[in-house]
């Protein structure tokens, strides 16, 4: 079971301002996230969709999408809004984080990379394509307390650290193309 929580609170680049600005193909910022985020729990049947945010901030687009909204106030930094989504998911859920600002990120690449880690029976997983990781990071039920424990800007990539061996690692081109490398599968390190 996985609860994907994307980040729409936190940092400035996620304020209400930017995500509402026009990007890509003119779409809101927020927007190609979120399509990525709905076409991903169409194909994975259980997957919850909590989106963090401010008080009136995207609440008719995430209506209009079906997401769970977990409200946070007041002046945020990126650990502050982790936490606010690590709480609100599912008891005994992997939790999946995506900034809503990473618009190359697609649902063809998320729904590879969640599924790829179902399958790879590993406890974090990371997109990453070529040596860049960055994107969605998943993190397994039992690793909730170091989630809860982060301070400041973390975002939780320090856990990847030393874990190497428990990782899922997904290849994804940098360019936003739909497909994996290594012929669209992904695969373990």
């Amino acid at each position: 079971m996985i609860d994907l929580i994307l980040l729409a609170a936190g940092p400035a680049r996620l304020e209400e301002e930017a995500l509402l600005a026009p990007g890509q193909g003119g779409k809101p910022l927020y927007r190609h996230v979120f399509e990525a985020a709905r076409q991903t729990a169409d194909a994975m049947l259980g997957l919850r969709v909590l989106v963090v945010t401010r008080p009136n901030v995207l609440d008719e687009a995430i209506r209009e999408f079906g997401f769970n909204k977990v409200v946070v106030s007041g002046s945020l930094n990126m650990s502050q809004a982790m936490i606010a989504g690590a709480k609100a998911a599912r008891s005994g859920a992997s939790r999946c984080f995506l900034a809503c600002g990473q618009t190359e990120v697609t649902g063809e690449i998320l729904t590879g990379f969640l599924q790829g880690y179902i399958l790879s029976g590993r406890t974090l997983g990371r997109v990453r394509s070529g040596r860049a990781q960055e994107g969605p990071m998943v993190f397994a039920p039992y690793l909730l307390p170091h989630l809860l424990a982060l301070k400041g800007e973390e975002d939780g990539s320090a856990l990847f650290q030393g874990r190497e061996g428990r990782t899922f690692f997904y290849e994804a081109d940098r360019r936003g193309a739909e497909e994996a490398e290594d012929s669209g599968a992904a695969h373990r390190e």
